[in-house]
C-alpha cells in the first residue's frame, strides 16, 4: 500500500505543470564592482533560479538613485543607501522602498583631495571647489556633513559631474574635492596611475561625525506585499 501511494506521488509530481518564475528587475547601486559579487554569484550559481526567481540585473546611477528608481516603479528591488530611503520616508512614506538586508555597517561616503590642496579637515572646504555625480548618497549627505563639522555650505562650489569624469578633474585640479564612494574612487585613481595612499587625503564622513549605515539589498513595498 505504501509503495503504491508512493508512486502515486510520484506520478503526480511529475504530472504537475512547473511553477511559474517570479520576474524581479533588480537594479544595482552603481556600475558593475566587486561589491555587486555576492548579487552576480547568486545569479550565475542559480540561486535565484531556485528560489522561483528570474531576476533581471540592471547596472545602477548612483546608491541614492536605486530608491527612486524602485518608487517609480521600474524596478521592483535594488542594491542601494538607506539614508535616501530615510529621506524619501519623510515625504512619501507609503512608496519608499524597504531594506531588507543591510550590507555595509560602515558609510563609503568621503570626500578625496589632492595632498597638495593642503585640505586635511572639513573646514578646509571653505572657499573650495567641490564636484560629484548628483545621484551619490556623498552629494546629498554633503548638507548634513558641513553641519556637523560646522562648515559654511554656502561657500563651497559644487560642480555636478558625470561619475566618469569625477577622479579625472580631481587629478587635473579643476576640482578641489571629489564627493565619492571611498572604496570606487580608490580604485579609479590607481587605474588613473595615482598613488591614492600617498598622494590624497580622504576626508571620510565616519569619521566627522556621521557614523551612518549605508547600501544594502531593499525590495519595493508592492514586491512584499
Amino acid at each position: 500500500m505504501l509503495k503504491s501511494l508512493l508512486a502515486a506521488a510520484s506520478l503526480i509530481a511529475l504530472a504537475a505543470p512547473a511553477l511559474a518564475q517570479t520576474d524581479i528587475r533588480f537594479t544595482l547601486g552603481w556600475k558593475t564592482q566587486g561589491s555587486d559579487a555576492p548579487i552576480l554569484l547568486a545569479q550565475q550559481n542559480g540561486y535565484f533560479e531556485d528560489e522561483g526567481l528570474n531576476v533581471t540585473i540592471d547596472q545602477g546611477e548612483g546608491s541614492a538613485a536605486t530608491v527612486t528608481r524602485i518608487m517609480s516603479g521600474t524596478y521592483d528591488a535594488g542594491f542601494g543607501d538607506i539614508n535616501a530611503i530615510i529621506q524619501n520616508a519623510a515625504e512619501r512614506p507609503d512608496q519608499t522602498p524597504v531594506m531588507v538586508y543591510q550590507l555595509w555597517n560602515d558609510p563609503p561616503f568621503t570626500i578625496v583631495t589632492r595632498k597638495e590642496s593642503g585640505i586635511e579637515s572639513p573646514a578646509d572646504l571653505e572657499g573650495k571647489t567641490l564636484g560629484g555625480a548628483p545621484g551619490t548618497p556623498t552629494t546629498k549627505l554633503l548638507p548634513v556633513f558641513a553641519r556637523m563639522n560646522d562648515v559654511d555650505l554656502d561657500s563651497i562650489t559644487i560642480e555636478s559631474l558625470a561619475p566618469n569624469l569625477t577622479e579625472p578633474m580631481l587629478i587635473r585640479g579643476d576640482i578641489d574635492g571629489a564627493m565619492v564612494f571611498n572604496i570606487t574612487a580608490w580604485f579609479n585613481l590607481i587605474n588613473n596611475r595615482q598613488d591614492p595612499a600617498a598622494d590624497f587625503n580622504w576626508l571620510n564622513f565616519g569619521d566627522h561625525g556621521l557614523d551612518l549605515y549605508a547600501n544594502g539589498v531593499m525590495v519595493s513595498q508592492a514586491m512584499i506585499a
